[in-house]
């Protein structure tokens, strides 16, 4: 006895192409279907411009399925769906039938109208429609050859079991199951009819085909509460031996095949052995019934011998009947599955590609919450109420107010917003307090961020490294929950506070949110001289998270942000201008990264295709040239970095920028030209910001090739060509590149104002014989590249731009 639990691919497939070669078939004399459809080609001599099957939504390479309102819809799968349910006309007369069916497919209740988008129409009725119109002769097709095969067999008068010669090619597909209603056809019939069709597909008449054996009535399932079918196999007149053979032979599964002998007497004993056995069978079904699956049980049959004997005397033996044994083979009705390793990935991915589908929640449908309860509950620290209440606000954060940019407007909560910083410093410090002078060291060695990297990954490839507590109090802390989780909790919270627009002036300038999220990123050394986290709750992992939350945090604040006082900065400005500055600079100072991007993708292994510059680059880059857009933030940076790493920042960013044929291709993308715009932006930051004894280092230092540089990203970015818009954005770049040169070529203090800008004027003189400072002296820039220079004046450039290239290549004044 055989059990199939799975249908095999390729069984799966093979019903798909019978079925789809029937679809075609029937519709052959019609109008042929899409060869996207069914994957076969249109008939000869057919004109598919004006077919009525141009607005069917079929997705390439995709054969049997349709597109409706961006579901896609197996055929076949619907086939089968509406035939289990009892056909196309009863789930038509049923109200919210096609609705049902539509449901199964996931398919939305109501689609636009085509010929009005003002308008609705229930994705039921539109499946229905589709239905009658792609399936429907499809069934009338299916049941003619039921039919004109239940004729053929009636004519020929076989009956089961009884051998009636050669196998017909042209058989009956298969009586119809019991317990179908009547003129619905069995989903899993298609096979067999399909692959006979297919080789009759050229005749002008539909031939019905199959190459299997009629399947009688059982005498078990006609006690169903289910119509009755007569098998078309079984004489309209048979005679009462013929019953009682037929009956045993049905419900006898427990028969065995007697020896074949031409003695009249033992085929006596035969029989009166079968009926008895038949009489023994009824009655222990009669105590016990077996449910089965009517859709899911078939009944095979062999075919019985029919044997000559020769009489001595010469004449023939008439001929028997050689009883078989019958063979019950159940075969359960199970769902398809593409599996791997117990996993419907399929399925899976529907369910993932579901929940991108769902729109953000407005914070409406929350409710109404209580905000003084959850800052009661964050001030008890027990743990039920912290992480209800946690849970409540990450929630709230994450939601959009009923107009565009408004949220959880977390600046008429100031008392919540302190007892969240009063429980992030309490996790992470304890009762440490934070120091009140700190400054970035002159020749300092900094710990960059790809160490950190590196040293997290070392030790997580380590053998058993998952079964190492990551908790650094894990044997002083009681029963609770690890103080690093609630840290990372509290950073994401105020990150995802920060992206709203109404929250980021109040975010802004709050100096303690803003100190206690860069206190938390701090790095120390350890006796061992390896980095250590400052706070004693985190883990390296733990930093690594946090910082990339400071940068986005910092990144949608950067606009709002303004350090106050620059000539005399206070403590708390200058804490937090040290501690961004550090962050930010221990990515950038990477040797590994600074190099241009055809070397970094080779570094790094991305394919060209696929390719992106560093992200936390990228992120650090952006929260560099915004915080150093204002003259303010600007003076404050130059009084809290020191010149050394001025000067390895400024080195970091020139050996990024693009130097070869091959870099500038990969400037045609958005990424890499946003990438290569900020870095030229951080590159004029940090000139301007610089002492006049470092420009004057970057002007002359030869391993370093500022001018080299620039002038031809110049070059490339002005003759560049393209649409407008696009030769907008390259203009941008190469007047940044400009800029930057112009600022290192006037080698002067940016924030001295003792200087006078205009001499005054004798009565009497003119500007020509005052000591007027606007006459620029000494070489230019670009002395030594005035041939490139020459032909950039040459171009259609903007008068500013214009003036401050011939000032880049003077000689002397």
């Amino acid at each position: 006895m055989s059990h199939p639990n799975f249908a095999t691919s390729e069984a799966v497939k093979h019903r798909q192409r019978t079925f789809l070669a029937g679809l075609a078939s029937a519709h052959a004399t019609r109008v042929p279907l899409p060869p996207a459809l069914t994957g076969n080609p249109y008939p000869p001599n057919y004109d598919p411009t004006n077919s009525q099957w141009k607005s069917l939504d079929c997705p390439p390479g995709q054969p049997g399925v349709i597109r409706l309102g961006g579901k896609d819809i197996d055929l076949l799968r619907l086939w089968q769906i509406v035939t289990q349910l009892g056909g196309w006309q009863k789930i038509t007369q049923q109200q919210n039938g096609w609705a049902q069916v539509a449901h199964q497919f996931d398919l939305p209740e109501f689609l636009p109208h085509l010929s009005n988008s003002g308008q609705q129409r229930p994705v039921g009725q539109i499946l229905g429609h589709l239905y009658a119109a792609i399936l429907q002769p499809f069934d009338e097709f299916y049941r003619r050859n039921m039919q004109e095969g239940n004729r053929r067999a009636m004519a020929a008068g076989r009956q089961p079991g009884v051998n009636a010669g050669p196998p017909n090619v042209n058989a009956v597909p298969g009586a119809p199951h019991v317990g179908l209603q009547q003129g619905a056809v069995a989903p899993n019939a298609v096979g067999n009819m399909m692959t006979q069709h297919a080789v009759n597909n050229q005749n002008s008449t539909i031939s019905p085909a199959s190459q299997s054996q009629p399947l009688p009535q059982s005498p078990h399932l006609r006690q169903s509460s289910a119509p009755n079918f007569q098998s078309p196999a079984v004489p309209l007149d048979p005679t009462p031996q013929a019953s009682s053979q037929l009956n045993a032979s049905i419900s006898a599964p427990q028969l065995t095949k007697p020896t074949p002998d031409a003695s009249e007497p033992e085929t006596q004993g035969a029989k009166r052995r079968l009926e008895s056995e038949e009489a023994e069978g009824k009655r222990a079904r009669q105590k016990t019934v077996i449910p089965v699956n009517l859709y899911a049980l078939e009944l095979i049959f062999s075919q019985t011998e029919t044997t000559n004997t020769t009489t001595p005397h010469g004449s023939v033996a008439p001929s028997r009947t050689q009883f078989t044994r019958t063979k019950v083979e159940y075969i359960p009705l199970s769902r398809e599955i593409d599996f791997t390793g117990g996993r419907d990935f399929n399925a899976l991915e529907e369910d993932y590609l579901r929940s991108r589908r769902r729109p953000m929640r407005d914070i409406n449908e929350w409710g109404t919450v209580d905000i003084e309860s959850l800052t009661m509950s964050i001030r008890s620290r027990l743990n039920a109420e912290l992480s209800y209440a946690l849970t409540t606000i990450t929630l709230l954060s994450t939601m959009r107010g009923p107009t565009p940019g408004s949220g959880f407007p977390i600046s008429q909560c100031t008392d919540l917003l302190e007892e969240v910083l009063d429980l992030l410093e309490e996790e992470a410090f304890g009762t440490t307090p934070d120091i009140t002078d700190y400054r970035l060291g002159n020749g300092a060695e900094m710990v960059r961020h790809r160490a950190l990297v590196d040293d997290v990954f070392e030790k997580e490839s380590m053998l058993f490294a998952g079964l190492e507590i990551r908790d650094p109090q894990y044997e002083t802390r009681g029963p609770g929950h690890r103080a690093g989780n609630i840290v990372l909790t509290v950073t994401n919270l105020i990150r995802n506070l920060s992206v709203t627009p109404d929250n980021m002036p109040c975010l802004s300038r709050h100096e303690r949110t803003l100190n206690l999220v860069l206190r938390v990123c701090g790095i120390t050394m350890s006796s061992e001289g390896t980095p250590k986290p400052a706070s004693p709750a985190l883990a390296l992992s733990d930093v690594i998270n946090v910082r990339k939350d400071a940068l986005h945090i910092f990144g949608n604040l950067s606009n709002y942000i303004v350090f106050s006082n620059p000539n005399s900065p206070s403590n708390a400005t200058t804490l937090t201008a040290s501690r961004i500055l550090e962050i930010i600079a221990s990515i950038l100072i990477e040797p590994f990264d600074s190099v241009p991007p055809t070397q970094f993708l080779k570094q790094s292994g991305v394919p060209f295709s696929h390719s992106r510059p560093s992200s936390i680059a990228d992120l650090a880059l952006d929260v560099f040239t915004r915080l150093g857009q204002l003259d303010s933030n600007r003076q404050v940076f130059s009084r809290v970095m020191p010149q050394s790493l001025i000067w390895r920042l400024l080195e970091s960013l020139v050996h990024r920028l693009p130097v070869s044929d091959l870099d500038f291709a990969f400037l045609n993308r958005d990424p890499w030209l946003s990438y290569l715009e900020k870095s030229i932006m951080a590159i004029y930051t940090i000139a301007f910001f610089s002492p006049p004894e470092l420009k004057k280092k970057i002007k002359t230092d030869r391993p370093l090739c500022f001018s080299q540089v620039m002038i031809r990203i110049v070059q490339r970015f002005v003759s560049m060509g393209g649409s407008p818009e696009v030769r907008q954005w390259h203009l941008a770049v190469a007047r940044r590149a400009v800029e930057a040169m112009k600022v290192v070529d006037e080698e002067d203090d940016a924030f001295d104002t003792s200087q006078s800008t205009q001499t005054p004027l004798a009565f009497g003189m003119g500007f020509i014989d005052g000591n007027d400072p606007g006459i620029e002296k000494g070489i230019g820039l670009l002395a030594s590249r005035r041939d490139a220079a020459w032909e950039l004046l040459m171009r259609d450039l903007d008068p500013v731009m214009f003036s401050e290239l011939e000032s880049l290549m003077r000689v002397e004044c």
